[in-house]
């Protein structure tokens, strides 16, 4: 009786699983990320994560960044969005005091352009007490396939307010203003079937304010990540 009963229970959770993965959309994987960071005394960092380029229903989910569109026309899109700021935390650095993963909420506006490019602009405001301040990040991309092989690049221009970088690169000795930073970003991807192995690369780079940091030793933060996934 019990066999049967673990049974009936493993067959009834599958089917619930079944039909809760009928939303899903998009790459969803397991990869391993490798983070260089520009603070001195950094160790590069190699974690494991979850990776989704898809989503869920009304949600759409880029790795570091969800949303939900309340408008769209076919040209122009507006969302409502939460973002993780990761890139520019640090902890346990020899003498730098921790500062914080930001977890942010904000705007996306967008259009669709000729030759299947998409700009778009998002405000992003601290909602988790870390930098307390804002970020605007103006975005363009285009999604190619090339073959079999599917290639998203995509470059950007940040604008950090003083408050942002003070949290993460300002000293008692040194108080950066607002700065300007740079994006690109490329993601590969090989389906085979409904798997697919990915692969990827983020790239920051940062004006004088950051690079001239004490704090600093380099003006680029740079991030590798590599996994897969089933493709829904």
């Amino acid at each position: 009786m019990k066999l049967k009963m673990l049974f009936l229970f493993i067959l009834s959770n599958l089917s619930y699983a079944a039909g809760w993965l009928d939303d899903a959309y998009g790459l969803w994987g397991v990869g391993m990320a490798v983070r260089d960071r520009n603070y001195i005394n950094s160790a590069i960092v190699y974690s494991p994560g979850v990776y989704i380029f898809g989503g869920y229903g009304p949600l759409f989910i880029e790795a570091n960044r969800a949303g939900i569109s309340f408008y769209r026309d076919g040209t122009y899109f507006a969302s409502a969005v939460l973002n993780i700021r990761s890139h520019q935390f640090r902890k346990d650095d020899k003498g730098l005091s921790d500062r914080k993963t930001a977890f942010e909420a904000g705007i996306h506006l967008g259009r669709r352009l000729p030759a299947g490019m998409v700009t778009r602009l998002a405000f992003l405001h601290d909602i988790s007490a870390a930098h307390k301040s804002y970020e605007l990040d103006w975005q363009l991309f285009r999604h190619n396939h090339i073959g079999p092989i599917r290639l998203l690049t995509a470059i950007g221009i940040q604008y950090q307010s003083e408050k942002l970088v003070d949290y993460y690169y300002g000293t008692k000795e040194y108080s950066p203003t607002a700065a300007l930073g740079g994006e690109v970003e490329v993601i590969v991807t090989y389906p085979f079937g409904h798997w697919a192995v990915f692969a990827g690369s983020r790239i920051y780079a940062f004006d004088s304010e950051v690079s001239d940091s004490p704090i600093a030793d380099d003006y680029l933060i740079k991030q590798y990540f590599a996994g897969f996934g089933y493709h829904f």
